[in-house]
């Protein structure tokens, strides 16, 4: 349905108007647009903010810095409580079941052992420190923390080339790379029958 008197009204004032005030064309250009600046009553106010400084302190950091800063807690420490912990601690760590790894340290040529949770090889990420030159070697990483995907020793060695021989000593998995596998103390116990 037209409208008449709608259509001879913009007709009408289309005429009255000079033709520099009346656009012929009905679409702009983008920049056209942009740059037009809306009227100060139409101008929406943004929220003011508080502008926010950076201070370049470490708080409650391993600095050696003595500042006098509080705690992270406020638990007191007390010796003899931390013995008992500890004690605790030492307890449970012998009762779970773990590995020994004995390796030698690449960049350094140091051989050292290290004992590890099954359960932090199997579920978590394990990292061992060499104590000579103090690296982190990684061992296991199933968090995707140093790789991307689920990662075992046998993985990480098989990437660089190397192959390691898995065995069984009474119930036990071992790993060696030479054949040869060791009892705890140190004595060897037998060599070369190992699984790969």
């Amino acid at each position: 349905m037209r409208l008449p008197s709608l259509s001879y009204g913009l007709r009408a004032l289309n005429t009255s108007l000079p033709r520099t005030a009346i656009s012929r064309t009905t679409t702009r250009p983008f920049s056209q647009l942009i740059n037009r600046l809306p009227s100060s009553s139409t101008q929406l106010q943004k929220p003011q903010r508080p502008a926010i400084t950076y201070h370049a302190l470490r708080f409650n950091s391993s600095s050696s810095s003595s500042t006098g800063q509080s705690p992270l807690t406020d638990r007191q420490t007390d010796a003899q409580s931390d013995a008992q912990h500890e004690e605790q601690n030492r307890l449970r760590r012998e009762q779970e079941p773990a590995y020994q790894i004995t390796f030698t340290c690449k960049p350094c040529g140091e051989r050292s052992s290290h004992r590890m949770s099954k359960h932090g090889y199997h579920k978590g990420t394990v990292l061992i420190r060499c104590p000579s030159c103090h690296n982190r070697h990684v061992i296991a990483d199933h968090l995707n923390i140093f790789f991307d995907k689920k990662t075992t020793l046998e993985d990480i060695m098989e990437k660089q080339g190397d192959k390691v021989t898995r065995g069984y000593l009474e119930g036990d998995m071992e790993f060696w790379d030479d054949g040869v596998a060791f009892k705890r103390d140190g004595q060897k116990e037998k060599s070369g029958d190992g699984q790969s």
